[in-house]
């Protein structure tokens, strides 16, 4: 570890600290010990804030727009910013644009960008390093991740009017642009001479050293354009093998924040002590992805009869010790559109009748899984049990991520996979479209696609919705995921740990707010 680490609180004085947090306490406190507490509540500026991520390996990154696993997704929201993003509540945030404004029949959009905001290397952004992101994103030669969600934009014609002004015409209507790049670990802003080697973005904090599947560390970039980040430095560390010594080294001050810690930790901390939970909203979903296009999930009846074998709320309570929230096969619940009519019972009747009818009695199947996310294993393993009841065997077969996310990744006929929240044509675009970079279920349909034409095609919000509540029930129906909850992630941190609130986008550490932590 980093001979300049700070040093975490003894156990006595963390335990010196919640006491003072509780109304006995409070009760007989002076003047001298209010004092104290107001400067606990005042950030501190300074440490290095050491975090465990598990899920990493040899195949991490540090580009901006190539992100896969869990370590990935929190290194890139701590380098970069995106035109727009989500906030900490699932809602729809301008950041290095001041504004992003469509022409009547959103066919031209005209982006103004933030003035005097500088990279790490000191050049200021202008209109044309955004016009050369999007660039990069769609190259139609080597496409990045999210290039599926840039395919409406002319990206031959993009126009710099000036500095701050940028003018995007589409090829096609697209009503949902600002939405659909909030996702900004994919989208984030970057130089034209952009090198992921060398990795510069405009975030509040910039690139000291990476080693893939072992550590990143970042230190405060003192010239970012908003509010400066409390921390001195930031290191995120993915070479944890298992929950066990991630949790080890939590008890024992090599670090100060376990995210995605095991849900059952959560009642073994206790409260008051040295470690305290942050406890998410649920945003983060772990969906069983079956191949529409392989069998035996090529026939609908199959994908229809595994949704309705499974007891999800039995599920949740088992895998997630409790926290999550139902899902009924549907992604994207914070959206405004999003369909709660849609809801899905057990029904291990129907689903031996579907199976029957399908040919599929007395079915075996593999279900590919890794510990890529709090309580996928288990979730598998449950599953495997309630499948018992409708006569078909699933045998869970555990990889390491490398295997996981190697040759054969969104190749499994039947895995799992893990997702943050993102509004619903922003979740199409990155997983239900033939040309969806993560279309792992390798779902493809053409009314749904004509549809999600449309709906990028309307301006109008109401009609909008009404055609995005028809692919949902399209994919309700027939579509390749099994989403049986909405996940509350865990995050097991110091007591000393400061700044952070639960978030509802299904990512860790409030939404990766690394700029509002700060060591007590």
């Amino acid at each position: 570890m980093n001979a300049n680490n700070t040093r975490a609180p003894s156990k006595q004085t963390l335990n010196r600290r919640a006491l003072l947090k509780g109304s006995a306490a409070l009760a007989g406190i002076g003047a001298l010990g209010l004092s104290q507490m107001a400067q606990a509540e005042t950030p501190k500026k300074g440490g290095n804030l050491r975090i465990a991520i598990l899920g990493g390996g040899s195949a991490d990154t540090l580009d901006a727009h190539s992100m896969v696993t869990q370590p990935d997704s929190h290194r890139v929201m701590a380098l970069y910013e995106g035109l727009t993003q989500l906030n900490s509540e699932g809602k729809l945030t301008y950041v290095l644009a001041d504004s992003m404004e469509p022409n009547p029949t959103a066919t031209e959009w005209t982006i103004r960008v933030k003035k005097g905001v500088e990279f790490h290397n000191g050049k200021t952004m202008t209109a044309e390093d955004v016009a050369s992101t999007f660039r990069r994103i769609g190259n139609p030669d080597a496409p990045m991740a999210q290039a599926a969600a840039l395919k409406p934009l002319d990206l031959g014609n993009l126009k710099v009017i000036d500095e701050h002004t940028l003018k995007v015409p589409m090829t096609r209507p697209y009503a949902a642009f600002p939405e659909c790049i909030s996702a900004y670990y994919y989208f984030g802003i970057v130089p034209a001479n952009y090198d992921p080697q060398n990795p510069v973005g405009t975030g509040a904090f910039k690139y000291n050293s990476f080693t893939p599947g072992q550590e990143s560390v970042f230190d405060r970039f003192g010239n970012y354009w908003g509010e400066q980040a409390h921390l001195d430095q930031l290191t995120i560390i993915s070479s944890f093998g298992a929950d066990t010594a991630a949790f080890n080294a939590l008890q024992g001050g090599e670090i100060d924040i376990f995210a995605y810690a095991p849900l059952a930790l959560v009642k073994q901390v206790g409260e008051g002590g040295p470690i305290k939970p942050l406890v998410s909203k649920p945003g983060q979903w772990t969906p069983f992805t079956m191949r529409v296009d392989q069998a035996p999930f090529d026939n609908p009846d199959v994908r229809m009869a595994f949704r309705l074998l499974v007891d999800r709320q039995q599920l949740i309570n088992i895998s997630l010790s409790g926290y999550g929230q139902v899902g009924n096969d549907v992604y994207s619940p914070w959206d405004p559109a999003y369909d709660s009519s849609l809801k899905r019972e057990r029904d291990i009747d129907q689903a031996k009748f579907l199976l029957k009818r399908a040919g599929q009695e007395n079915l075996a199947v593999e279900l590919v899984t890794c510990d890529f996310a709090a309580g996928v294993v288990q979730a598998a393993q449950v599953m495997a049990q309630q499948a018992k009841d409708a006569g078909v065997t699933v045998n869970v077969r555990q990889v390491t991520s490398d295997v996981f996310y190697g040759d054969q990744y969104l190749k499994w006929t039947f895995a799992q996979d893990y997702w943050g929240y993102s509004p619903y044509l922003s979740q199409v675009a990155q997983s239900s479209l033939p040309d969806s970079p993560y279309n792992e279920t390798h779902w493809t349909n053409e009314e749904f696609n004509k549809l999600h034409e449309q709906a990028q095609a309307t301006v109008d919000e109401a009609k909008r919705i009404e055609i995005l509540h028809a692919m949902q029930k399209l994919e309700f129906e027939q579509g390749g995921y099994l989403i049986a909850a909405y996940n509350q992630n865990v995050d097991l941190m110091g007591s000393y740990v400061e700044g952070l609130k639960p978030a509802a986008t299904g990512l860790s550490m409030g939404n990766s707010a690394f700029k509002d932590i700060w060591l007590a």
